[in-house]
């Protein structure tokens, strides 16, 4: 690299003073001191060339790292793309997937509202027949306890004709008893 710079240089000299001395009248021809200085001149920027981070391989630089940030960018554009057909794609993106799930959500919800509501309904039917049942229960009850207290009673009037039996029979067997000993006294003891 720097011997290009030394050879462009050296061709940059050689034009220059060859247009100067196409431009310059000949009656004004640098002095030998003019000279020197021009050289001196040229000479120091040839070292601030050669000096240069520019042009010792700095533009190659520069254009390497230009290089690499294009295809950084690229790579990045790419990513880029790939991160917006993830969100935004119709079928398999965040966004659609995000909307089936809300979708589903609502259908499930909606789901539930019909059955809370299907078993609100049975609810209330259920305490109806309960109520139902409960009121055939305490009329069962109600008349079941006038059944025991009619069996109750009917047990009372058995007792008691048991016991008018009892003395009935006692009476008409001491009766019969009494009727048989006078019949047996009359007619086997009178005779």
């Amino acid at each position: 690299m720097c011997a290009r710079v030394y050879l462009n240089l050296s061709i940059m000299n050689k034009r220059i003073a060859k247009s100067q001395a196409q431009r310059i009248p000949v009656e004004h021809i640098d002095t030998p001191e003019e000279s020197l200085n021009s050289t001196k001149a040229l000479q120091s920027i040839q070292k601030k060339l050669e000096g240069s981070a520019a042009l010792n391989g700095g533009f190659d630089k520069l254009l390497y790292k230009i290089d690499s940030i294009e295809n950084n960018q690229v790579q990045i554009g790419n990513k880029v793309d790939k991160i917006h057909e993830a969100i935004y794609h119709p079928d398999d993106g965040i966004f659609a997937r995000i909307n089936s799930t809300k979708v589903d959500h609502l259908e499930s919800v909606s789901k539930v509202e019909n059955q809370v509501s299907q078993l609100v309904v049975w609810q209330q039917k259920q305490s109806k027949e309960t109520e139902d049942v409960e009121k055939e229960a305490s009329q069962f009850s109600l008349k079941l306890q006038q059944i025991e207290t009619a069996i109750d009673r009917m047990h009372q009037s058995k007792a008691f004709f048991n016991s008018i039996l009892k003395w009935g029979g006692a009476a008409l067997g001491g009766a019969t008893v009494s009727l048989l000993f006078r019949y047996f006294y009359e007619v086997v003891l009178k005779h």
